[in-house]
């Protein structure tokens, strides 16, 4: 049965841990009412521990929200917040949560957060006997299917991440504890401006004669990007270039890719995959690809431009003759991502560390605050020159349901590229998603434009529902099933099946229903008109 505590600090406001997450209310009635409607909400017995600092108490709350005796147990308080070891994924079943790496307390050993998201999360606000408060966890890189699933692997993907059950949000706007509306001068809303279209072109400004194309298994597992065409069918992996659709490489496998990238090494772009403790690296140019034996238990994210390899408290990552030892950050600090030569790492609430794995230089990047009294509540992810995190003022955490600000940050100089203003139910758990080929990312209903920052949509108030990118272009839905292209300030519904767009936008990917990969050139600007 799950378990939360209750507990009453200093300050005169109670805390509430369930599910690793922590809530600040007003008093012990209106937390004990939050737990009541969450049990109800949920169909999940409570057994929850009441602490005031002087004594503990134990109540029961069932299934339907009522407040009784506690069952009988031998757990101990503590076990309040280790209930986070286990995360109910979207469809109801259970899935580990990768613990934090602090069993050791020497130079090597730091705590993680979440795999490569972001920072560990600090201790739970200064509470009595409160114990630590741990951060939703988040899931591995998208997997690779035994069936025909375009666009599966993205440019620069940061580990797509899971939240934990989301609590549900009970807190009323005008409650006295509810942090006020945080106000945003750069705040947009450019959702007005978007329009609905129909298109004849398979691909929206791309020419419907098609420069090449070229049949694939139709059981196949196909993805692209401007390094290739990757298909694995059965016991068969292929690569096809991305420019004319020949083949560059074919070989049989034992297992099939369950990670797939474009990235560079050593200044060297490449298309790499892992299939279990191997992964191999297929450089421009080359016929072959180079392989790399991986750590026993590896981790890898590819939310930098390069590769970061972590295997227990040990950082590698992929160079021109094998893997490269990358320097451990401080302890208390996660390491995130790697660009440029450059590690990023911080604790929770920054400043954010560069050091360049190379030559050892280090530069210290301050974040900038987006409003007087507002903290870090989570971090979402760091790499391709920015930072993305949640900010918010105290009592306020990734499922209260309060105000908050979403903040898009430079790494060359920790100033705003952008803020917006919203609410822990819209983005609290969601992911920054990276686009193919570098140009766009979205949270929820925003995206943004991946290289300046700036937020580009805001689809909240459209029933539209973002995609993975390709290019400047972003697969979508709306209306619940309807499959849609957004291109610009246009949506058009289409039912294409949009794989990549390569070549700085002027080629389009497509697979077609009959198994077919077409590439489309682009509109010139006198066809457009």
């Amino acid at each position: 049965m799950p378990r939360a505590l209750i507990s009453v600090s200093e300050d005169g406001f109670t805390y509430t841990t369930l599910n690793g997450a922590t809530s600040r209310y007003s008093d012990t009635g209106q937390a004990i009412s939050f737990l009541g409607d969450y049990a109800k909400e949920t169909a999940t017995p409570l057994t929850v521990t009441i602490d005031d600092g002087t004594k503990k108490t134990e109540i029961g709350i069932d299934e339907n929200g009522k407040v009784g005796t506690a069952p009988t147990h031998d757990t101990g308080t503590e076990a309040a917040a280790d209930d986070s070891t286990t995360a109910s994924s979207a469809n109801g079943s259970a899935e580990a949560v990768e613990q934090d790496d602090t069993s050791n307390s020497n130079g090597d050993s730091y705590p993680m957060g979440t795999p490569f998201s972001g920072p560990a999360a600090p201790a739970a606000p200064t509470v009595k006997k409160t114990p630590v408060r741990r951060r939703s966890a988040r899931s591995r890189p998208q997997r690779l299917k035994k069936i025909t699933i375009p666009g599966l692997v993205l440019i620069g993907l940061a580990i797509l991440m899971i939240g934990a059950f989301v609590v549900p949000n009970i807190v009323p706007v005008d409650s006295p504890d509810t942090p006020q509306t945080i106000g945003s001068e750069q705040q947009i809303n450019p959702a007005s401006e978007l329009s609905v279209d129909k298109t004849r072109d398979v691909v929206p400004s791309y020419d419907n004669s098609p420069a090449w194309e070229t049949e694939v298994p139709k059981r196949a597992s196909v993805t692209a990007s401007d390094r290739g065409v990757l298909l694995v069918n059965d016991n068969r992996l292929e690569v096809l270039d991305a420019d004319t659709g020949k083949s560059r490489y074919k070989a049989k496998i034992d297992e099939s890719p369950t990670f797939a990238v474009d990235t560079v090494i050593d200044g060297r772009p490449a298309l790499l995959w892992q299939s279990g403790n191997t992964a191999e690296a297929l450089f421009d140019g080359d016929s072959k690809p180079k392989s790399y034996e991986l750590p026993e238990k590896a981790r890898i994210t590819s939310a930098g431009k390069s590769v970061l390899i972590k295997s227990g408290n040990k950082l590698s990552t992929f160079g021109a003759e094998g893997l490269e030892d990358v320097p451990t950050p401080q302890a208390g600090s996660t390491p995130m991502a790697i660009d440029d030569d450059e590690l990023y790492s911080s604790d929770w609430n920054g400043p954010v560390k560069a050091k360049n794995i190379k030559t050892g230089d280090e530069r210290s990047i301050k974040l900038e605050s987006p409003g007087d009294e507002l903290k870090i509540i989570d971090w979402i992810s760091a790499g391709h020159g920015k930072a993305i995190t949640l900010w918010g003022e105290q009592g306020a955490s990734t499922n209260s349901g309060h105000r908050i600000q979403l903040v898009v940050h430079s790494l060359e100089d920790g100033s705003i590229l952008s803020t917006v203003t919203t609410t822990t139910d819209i983005v609290g758990e969601k992911s920054w998603v990276r686009g193919q080929a570098g140009k766009r990312a979205y949270i929820g209903p925003y995206l943004f434009d991946l290289e300046s920052g700036l937020l580009l949509m805001d689809v909240s108030s459209r029933d539209i529902h973002l995609s993975e990118p390709r290019g400047s272009i972003v697969p979508c839905t709306m209306d619940t099933n309807t499959s849609c292209l957004l291109a610009g300030k246009q949506a058009f519904k289409t039912d294409t099946d949009l794989l990549a767009v390569i070549d700085d936008g002027n080629e389009a990917l497509v697979l077609g229903d009959d198994s077919t990969v077409r590439a489309y050139p682009k509109k010139s600007d006198k066809q457009d008109r």
